[in-house]
């Protein structure tokens, strides 16, 4: 039987789900198998990604691809709600400003260059876990002008924010309702605490909430919440 890699401080391993555009990709995250901190799932195309997003349940998804202007990233609403599910990380061959806003409005929070190191793409990871946005490959301009687009882009899918939690962050913020804290909706849902603490913060981000009780009172005068 194998053993489940343990983190040296005791802690379960992050879970990062792999997902590659093509075949060409398949190596790429080979050197992340050793990396004692991280429990490398197998291998997702991107036409998998939603289905393995659902039974897999990752901490995090990193996506690997060539491909990012293809009809899939376009169209595909099941595909948006999968990157939506846990934080995500998007590689590319070339990375732009037009493809950082498209990624923005896919819930993908960041985006680097397929050409990172193994130790940035780490970093990359755990800091995209942690909440925050990384972005390398984008020349200075590139910088100002997705931060200006980012300061005037009321909603990255042009609807209400509100409007958009997905079945998982409506569930999340029920929980929340009911008191619970990010362990208890872990149980609940059957996720790690990764993934319920980056759910509580997208349901405070969509809802332009400070806090989870700002969150609950705009859920229940949204009829998201049920009193």
């Amino acid at each position: 039987m194998e053993q489940k890699k343990t983190m040296k401080s005791g802690a379960e391993p992050l879970r990062v789900l792999p997902c590659i555009g093509s075949a060409a990709l398949s190596n790429y995250f080979m050197a992340l198998q050793a990396e004692v901190d991280i429990d490398l799932l197998p291998l997702a195309l991107t036409s998998a990604l939603p289905s393995r997003v659902r039974t897999d349940q990752p901490d995090v998804i990193v996506v690997a691809t060539n491909e990012f202007v293809s009809t899939p990233w376009r169209t595909s609403g099941s595909l948006r709600e999968a990157l939506s599910a846990a934080p995500t990380l998007l590689l590319l061959s070339e990375v732009n400003a037009s493809h950082k806003r498209r990624a923005a409005r896919l819930h993908i929070r960041s985006t680097l260059p397929l050409d990172v190191t193994t130790d940035q793409l780490i970093a990359a990871i755990w800091a995209t876990v942690a909440g925050l946005e990384v972005t390398l490959g984008l020349s200075p301009q590139e910088e100002d002008d997705h931060e200006d687009w980012i300061a005037t882009e009321e909603s990255f899918l042009e609807k209400p924010l509100t409007e958009h939690l997905t079945a998982r962050e409506t569930a999340v913020l029920r929980l929340m309702a009911l008191g619970h804290g990010n362990k208890e909706i872990a149980s609940r849902l059957d996720i790690s605490e990764h993934t319920a603490k980056f759910h509580v913060s997208s349901v405070l981000a969509k809802l332009g909430a400070a806090s989870r009780t700002e969150a609950v009172t705009i859920g229940i005068i949204r009829g998201l919440v049920s009193i």
